[in-house]
């Protein structure tokens, strides 16, 4: 599409997005108008008239209003957690804090588009003992790539996280993919990469995709409002490279025939480690305790089971294994997870549980002082939880939770929480 036919794109979109506001149309649409009647031109219209109802006709040939311009959501959501800790009896933080998004693609055409995601967070968390949902907080984008989508490929450029993990984005419960996304989920990359989509009949829907990557050193991982800026270069670990030799491939697939459920994904991610700095004692780390760093998971999930009755189970199993995590030669870690959602009407019940492990006893007393889990007496440690939820006719999301965790010296962490979220959609 030439810049003209773009330029219409926009004006008629703004122009559509105008007349429905002087006709009063709700402000919560959600869809674009779809049909524009377009009246046969009289002998009697003038050469102006004939030019715009030209213009418009040409505007519907070109399926103007088919997409919208810019579509997406927005959402907020609330917490509020108590948390007791054996660590140290005598603390019971209590957190209140909020979340929130904006993410949607703007359209260039139907393929070609711009893909953000910004996120929003107070500075007050899991870490403080706070108790507001609102203050100076912070925003960063999560996601703001160039992406291409046709029917069987896809491409993409730019700050966005690699296909990596189902449990970063469907385990059950408030705190679900928490594990996932803190400890082996590869956020925050500037990435160069693609897709083959292939449907093989009788055998479902696949997709191939590989990507080259590197931690982003850019602004666009810049934290706005907080004092957390890039992750410099000169820090060193993996995947901060500065350049694109760090390497991830996943094997997707879905609907399949005789078990049209059921959803799959293997994976494999590579991050070179050329360097790493050791800002605690102000010094590099020696390149013969370094290692490239290699993550493979395997993944299943089969979606809403009808157990009858009206009630829906979605299961989710995936084991996950780090080599040479933090770039430290011989530091493996891995991951069991599994989670249950069931479903009834407005109704939902999450159960999920992980539990990881890793052997960084066997490694050497200078490499023990770069492990932040060197505090722990332990090599196995665990996370259950069982959480509650319910949908109103509004669209507000309630979810009441309790988790357990075994992490530190000879304690249990329980928390409980409750969460209020609402998304809004839109398009214009």
């Amino acid at each position: 599409m030439n810049f003209y036919g773009f330029t219409l794109r926009l004006l008629f979109s703004i122009g559509a997005l105008s007349s429905l506001m002087l006709t009063q149309q709700s402000l919560a649409q959600t869809t674009p108008v779809a049909n524009v009647e377009v009246k046969q031109i009289s002998t009697t219209d003038t050469a102006a008239e004939k030019k715009a109802e030209a213009i418009k006709l040409a505007a519907e040939n070109d399926k103007l209003f088919s997409t919208p311009l810019f579509e997406g959501k927005m959402g907020l959501s609330l917490f509020v957690e108590d948390t007791y800790s054996g660590k140290n009896i005598a603390n019971t933080p209590q957190n209140s804090y909020s979340k929130g998004y904006i993410l949607g693609n703007l359209y260039a055409t139907k393929d070609l588009y711009l893909s953000a995601n910004l996120r929003l967070a107070t500075s007050s968390g899991e870490k403080t003992t706070q108790n507001y949902f609102f203050d100076e907080g912070s925003a960063f984008f999560a996601e703001l790539a160039i992406r291409y989508d046709a029917d069987d490929y896809s491409l993409v450029a730019g700050h966005t996280s690699i296909n990596y993990s189902l449990s970063r984005d469907f385990a059950a419960g408030i705190w679900g993919k928490t594990i996932a996304k803190k400890e082996y989920g590869v956020d925050n990359m500037m990435v160069l990469g693609g897709a083959y989509k292939f449907d093989t009949p009788g055998y479902g829907n696949h997709a191939l995709s590989g990507s080259a990557f590197m931690v982003d050193t850019t602004g666009l991982s810049d934290t706005f409002g907080a004092s957390r800026n890039p992750t410099p270069l000169s820090l060193g670990g993996p995947a901060n490279t500065g350049k694109l030799n760090n390497y991830a491939v996943s094997l997707d697939g879905l609907n399949i025939p005789i078990f049209p459920q059921f959803r799959y994904q293997l994976a494999a991610v590579k991050l070179t480690t050329q360097s790493l700095y050791n800002v605690d004692t102000n010094t590099p780390v020696a390149n013969q305790y370094l290692g490239n760093e290699q993550r493979y998971v395997v993944s299943t999930l089969v979606n809403k089971i009808d157990l009858g009755g009206g009630i829906k189970l979605t299961p989710l199993l995936e084991y996950n294994r780090i080599i040479n995590s933090a770039g430290l030669a011989g530091y493996n870690k891995s991951y069991y997870v599994g989670s249950l959602l069931f479903g009834y009407k407005q109704w939902s019940f999450g159960l999920s549980g992980n539990v990881w492990d890793a052997n960084w006893n066997a490694e050497a007393p200078n490499i023990k002082k770069l492990i932040p889990s060197n505090v722990y007496v332990s090599d196995r440690w665990n996370q259950q939880q069982v959480a509650i939820g319910y949908t109103f006719e509004n669209g507000i999301k309630t979810m009441v939770g309790y988790k357990k965790e075994n992490q530190y010296i000879g304690t249990t962490s329980q928390t409980v929480g409750l969460n209020v979220k609402y998304d809004l959609p839109f398009a214009f």
